[in-house]
């Protein structure tokens, strides 16, 4: 029997075992090979958390986060300011990563700008996912030099 003839006899097993490893590679790869953002960043306990309600607020000792994306629900594909009030502590810089927990649509990341009463602003914009409804992780991160911390609490998006 030809090479050419056993190709043909055992075509549908090779056909199968492609198709496993391509449903493998778009499910499976996607879990260890996206980034760990939670590496190295030390995250203060949070407390009133309603981002839709105007805040959330992440303390430690006397030094505190409050992290506002304003009062309205959050909607996918459109501009949604972020305001960050750090008390008794300073900040190099602060940037927030947004990062989808149902289905990973990559991480969304704004750094924030300091105005003159020390609030830290910037806006973001979500992806739009098919579902409709998608849960988020927020995460607030503080780079002081010496170390990173921040906060980190979930929300609904439309």
């Amino acid at each position: 029997m030809s090479l050419n003839q056993h190709f043909k006899k055992w075509s549908w097993l090779f056909g199968i075992a492609g198709f496993s490893l391509m449903v493998a590679a778009i499910f499976v790869l996607p879990q260890y090979l996206k980034p760990d953002l939670d590496a190295g960043v030390t995250f203060y306990a949070t407390e009133g958390c309603a981002p839709f309600k105007g805040q959330c607020i992440g303390r430690k000792d006397n030094q505190a986060i409050t992290v506002g994306l304003g009062n309205e629900a959050i909607e996918s594909m459109t501009e949604i300011p972020i305001r960050v009030h750090l008390a008794n502590m300073t900040a190099d810089s602060l940037i927030v990563d947004f990062e989808g927990l149902e289905m990973y649509m990559g991480v969304v990341r704004t750094q924030l700008v300091p105005n003159a009463q020390g609030v830290y602003q910037g806006t973001f914009t979500l992806p739009e996912c098919g579902t409709g409804k998608m849960l988020w992780r927020a995460r607030a991160i503080i780079n002081n030099g010496r170390s990173r911390e921040g906060i980190k609490f979930d929300f609904w998006a439309i």
